[in-house]
């Protein structure tokens, strides 16, 4: 039996021009095929060198298996340990097909070849090396980031052990690096009231952002939202139905009544902008880059407060002063939930709204709006002595 390595090019949509790896395989004047699952683009030529040496690490293992099998032998972890891990998490990263996703990958995995720009081999990875990986990235990088990339590289470790690579796994000595809770911020209503007056040259994200108040999605789910996406919600009203892009989950949102005087002007805003009547496939919200969006949101915030401040009570006020300099597109999503949670709405129907799978990540959007906690605690019984 004679085995070797081989590749092809790739011409499909998503990786074109890209090398898809296999093994040729001889056995009594018969060939077959091993798909080893690596792509790489000869052009990135660090990567596409990790991944050649990591598909000599496979020729070699399956080389010593046939030998094993020879002689009655299974080979060992030890055997192969001295492979290229670094070509290992390229090779795992390559299957994600979610851009975001890819993304943290990629970064995950600069961030491990900064930390080891020696190379790293399998026999490396202990529980003392992930201890001191993960403090690099907690030296680097924010706490959620470095949780962020620490999990993915994590995941590669519990799978090469899985795969035979490694005899132990550092996981279970190392905890992972916890999650910081971040501050959510949210507008009152009020705020949003006065945004709503406030003209801007750019009607379109203007429109976008007072529809996500009500309608909290996710802003990447906002910026693909397409006619299709809107549907009949079979009770007499409207809801968005769409894939989230976080989690990849099916989720739907009724439109609230306010929401759909938003749909409807976005809607009217792409129909002049394409010069016809939407198909299913249009987009509806025209937001253009986050970071454009974002830059928008904080000039039209501060000439809202410019103009109109004085209409607000103080501490609304004081809330809008520094709010408007902050403002993101986050920020919708934030005041949506924070509305309906302070309206008395059910804990766990605002959760399944805003797709969280874990009460504790609805529990960050709880926030009781100051003016709430004064009228409460108004409700104490009072007497005199």
């Amino acid at each position: 039996m004679r085995l070797v390595l081989r590749h092809r090019v790739m011409t499909g949509k998503q990786q074109p021009g890209c090398h898809s790896f296999y093994l040729e395989i001889y056995h009594n004047r018969k060939r077959s095929y091993e798909s080893l699952d690596i792509v790489a683009d000869p052009k990135d030529k660090a990567n596409y060198r990790q991944a050649i040496r990591f598909c000599q690490d496979i020729l070699a293992k399956r080389q010593l298996e046939l030998k094993g099998l020879t002689s009655g032998l299974k080979a060992q972890a030890a055997e192969y340990a001295d492979g290229d891990f670094l070509a290992y998490c390229n090779q795992i990263a390559s299957k994600s097909l979610n851009k975001k996703t890819l993304e943290n990958w990629q970064n995950a995995i600069k961030s491990l070849a900064r930390f080891a720009p020696r190379g790293l081999a399998f026999y490396d990875l202990d529980h003392h090396w992930l201890e001191s990986f993960q403090e690099f990235l907690l030296n680097a990088y924010s706490q959620n980031t470095a949780r962020t990339y620490s999990t993915k590289i994590r995941q590669v470790i519990t799978k090469a052990q899985k795969e035979g690579y490694l005899t132990d796994n550092p996981n279970r000595l190392v905890p992972q690096i916890s999650e910081k809770e971040g501050e959510i911020k949210y507008l009152y209503l009020e705020e949003v009231m006065l945004l709503n007056k406030t003209p801007h040259r750019h009607s379109g994200r203007k429109t976008a952002f007072l529809f996500n108040c009500f309608v909290p999605v996710r802003p990447g789910d906002l910026a693909g939202m397409k006619e299709s996406n809107i549907r009949p919600d079979g009770m007499g009203g409207v809801e968005v139905y769409f894939r989230q892009s976080k989690k990849q989950r099916i989720e739907s949102i009724p439109i609230s009544q306010q929401g759909m005087v938003y749909l409807e002007q976005a809607r009217a805003l792409a129909r002049t902008r394409l010069g016809r009547e939407l198909t299913a496939g249009d987009n509806i919200f025209d937001i253009g880059h986050k970071k454009w969006y974002g830059a928008m949101l904080k000039t039209w915030a501060k000439r809202a407060f410019e103009l109109y401040a004085d209409e607000l009570e103080p501490e609304v006020r004081n809330h809008f002063s520094w709010a408007c300099r902050e403002l993101s597109p986050h920020w919708a999503r934030h005041t949506g939930a924070t509305m309906l949670l302070n309206a008395g709405a059910h804990f766990d129907a605002v959760g399944d709204i805003l797709g969280h799978r874990d009460k504790k990540t609805t529990m960050r959007y709880a926030k009781i709006l100051p003016r709430t906690k004064r009228s409460t605690i108004a409700m104490m019984p009072f007497f005199n002595d």
